[in-house]
């Protein structure tokens, strides 16, 4: 009785906001229905047969979390997720509100949950956790956590959960972490280690080995499987190979699955959404990539090509501490012609000391992006922070 209350309140407080905010409305119904019933996630997850998979680590979450769902069901499982990648306590209940019926309960094989590093923590101890794939630490998020330390710790806390841990061995940090639980690792291939090795938090200790299970290559996921090497090739860009090599370990833990249908995903894979997303809006053609920290940011300027004009960078209310903007090297650009978000004058400021000329900068979100559009081009091209880009992809139509 409890769990129909909590579902049927959360299910019609989500679409009374949605009638207001068309794209948003999971943190408020995922809170009241959380506070109604506060079994109401682990008694939906529990249900499932084949488990639950938790994705967490600094950045790589929400692809890999895409890529695994897209594996799982190419192989027939009807697989439950927060594709909005809501991945906090209240995010993962709206999920349940979404999908669920009335007593909360998914028709569902699997689930494969984003998890937030801090709120996974105590989430992980909460649930029975089958499997934890655990992405990279890195040290520019300390606006969120006050040390890498700290979160090394969270994801310690959410491999611990696990029956078995899947982890990036490229990262000292979490190769040296100990688990009771079966380990398998995967990695960069050393051809692309050269080419996008994440930069991970600073860590003097020694880096164990741990046998690779699937490992990123240029152009291709690379699988050492029963003694046997296959090259799967993949149309995604090297940055998302490790992301890739990630899902197909998990992958393996979890079925037993067709080569030839890995290999099928993996060349139809398209990008998360504002992971170098391509989408067009009013007749204009748009590449949209989300930049969540300095690497991030970093790691999307660098891919920039000289025909991705005009240029709109974004600076939203989620950087707290808009200092981490100087680190960030932007030397690459010539010209940006719109700066936009709630943090636009500190942007424009750091690009202006960089000697970059700014064609204007407009503070108003939904003002910059419909200036934006306005402008003539051929290849529109957005980097914007979390907030800025949940407010444009709202007003653009485009929010799940």
């Amino acid at each position: 009785m409890r769990a129909i209350l909590a579902v049927s309140i959360g299910k019609l407080l989500r679409f009374l906001v949605r009638l207001v905010r068309p794209g948003g409305g999971s943190a408020l119904p995922g809170v009241v229905a959380n506070k109604l019933d506060p079994q109401l996630l682990s008694n939906a997850l529990s249900s499932l047969d084949l488990g639950l998979v938790v994705v967490s680590g600094s950045a790589g979450k929400s692809s890999t979390t895409s890529y695994l769902v897209n594996l799982l069901e190419a192989h027939g499982l009807r697989v439950f997720t927060n594709s909005s990648t809501a991945n906090i306590r209240q995010g993962l209940v709206a999920a349940v509100l979404k999908q669920g019926n009335w007593r909360g309960r998914l028709d569902s094989d699997i689930a494969v949950l984003e998890f937030d590093e801090g709120h996974g923590a105590v989430l992980a101890g909460e649930l029975d956790v089958r499997l934890a794939v655990l992405t990279n630490v890195l040290s520019d998020q300390l606006d969120r956590f006050n040390d890498p330390d700290d979160v090394i710790e969270m994801l310690s806390k959410i491999g611990s959960a696990a029956k078995v841990v899947v982890l990036n061995t490229n990262d000292k940090n979490l190769a040296q972490l100990q688990f009771k639980a079966p380990v398998v690792g995967f990695g960069l291939s050393s051809e692309l280690a050269t080419i996008s090795n994440p930069v991970y938090a600073l860590n003097f200790g020694s880096h164990p080995v741990i046998a690779n299970f699937a490992e990123a290559g240029t152009d291709c996921v690379v699988l050492n499987s029963e003694g046997k090497t296959k090259f799967l090739t993949t149309g995604l860009p090297d940055h998302q190979a490790l992301n890739l090599a990630a899902a197909v370990a998990a992958l393996h833990q979890l079925i037993e699955p067709s080569t030839s249908t890995i290999a099928h995903v993996l060349k139809e894979l398209k990008p998360v959404f504002a992971r170098n997303e391509k989408v067009k809006i009013s007749g204009v053609d748009v590449t949209i990539r989300l930049v969540q920290n300095p690497t991030s940011f970093q790691l999307n300027l660098d891919e920039l090509r000289s025909d991705n004009t005009p240029l709109l960078l974004m600076a939203g209310r989620d950087i707290h501490d808009p200092s981490w903007l100087w680190t960030v090297d932007f030397s690459k650009l010539d010209r940006v012609d719109i700066v936009g978000g709630f943090n636009a004058h500190e942007l424009a400021l750091r690009l202006a000391v960089a000697g970059i000329e700014v064609g204007a900068v407009i503070q108003d979100a939904n003002s910059a992006a419909d200036n934006f559009l306005a402008l003539q081009g051929t290849g529109h091209t957005v980097l914007f922070s979390a907030d800025a880009m949940r407010r444009v992809r709202r007003h653009w139509g485009l929010a799940k």
